[in-house]
């Protein structure tokens, strides 16, 4: 997983922990004491995660700041980083799926990225132009890094996490179960809906 997403849901999944213990000893302050010593103790279990929850929203967003500022950095165009040999192979006819290779070898270098994503540009319109030609096998299909891409990306999944977690206050018997711990478990992972967002930060 990518490194900040990870950071992402660490965040989230400290505070899915913190919010059901705190529902557990919400549960045994009612069980334990008598209404007004429950109430008292109740009211400082959620005021202690109030503070969590604060937390972790501020990591996710200072994570997601931490981010974009990469993102910003890597699409920085630097001539050293040039790969000449992948230059002179942009000057033939690729397919998809070599054109694609040559996108992987270069996924982290944003110098390339920008030259791959002109590349793709250039062909794409030559294809709309010519309906017979064969420059390549619709290189649309091709997901080429950008800093927009992994901005989007980026602020994205921080906004997941940070709904995730607000909705949890909506749930708070289902901890630990459910819908809940499901969205918990699967932020980051690839599913049908975030192929392209996971691809753009990869």
């Amino acid at each position: 997983m990518n490194a900040y997403l990870q950071e992402m849901k660490n965040a989230l999944t400290s505070y899915y922990s913190a919010a059901r213990s705190c529902a557990q000893k919400v549960q045994e302050a009612r069980k334990m004491y008598q209404d007004d010593v429950a109430k008292e103790a109740i009211k400082k279990l959620y005021s202690q995660l109030e503070a969590n929850k604060a937390a972790s929203i501020n990591t996710i967003n200072e994570v997601r700041e931490k981010a974009i500022d990469a993102a910003n950095r890597w699409g920085v165009l630097d001539g050293d980083k040039i790969n000449d040999g992948d230059m002179k192979l942009l000057k033939l006819d690729l397919s998809a799926e070599q054109f694609q290779a040559i996108v992987n070898r270069n996924k982290n270098n944003g110098t390339m990225c920008h030259a791959l994503a002109q590349y793709a540009r250039k062909h794409g319109a030559a294809e709309a132009g010519q309906a017979d030609s064969n420059i390549s096998d619709n290189l649309s299909s091709v997901v080429i890094p950008t800093v927009e891409g992994k901005i989007t990306a980026y602020n994205k999944f921080a906004d997941s996490a940070i709904s995730i977690i607000r909705g949890m206050e909506e749930h708070e018997n289902e901890f630990g179960k459910g819908f809940t711990e499901f969205l918990v478990d699967s932020f980051g992972k690839p599913d049908g809906t975030n192929g392209k967002l996971l691809e753009a930060i990869s």
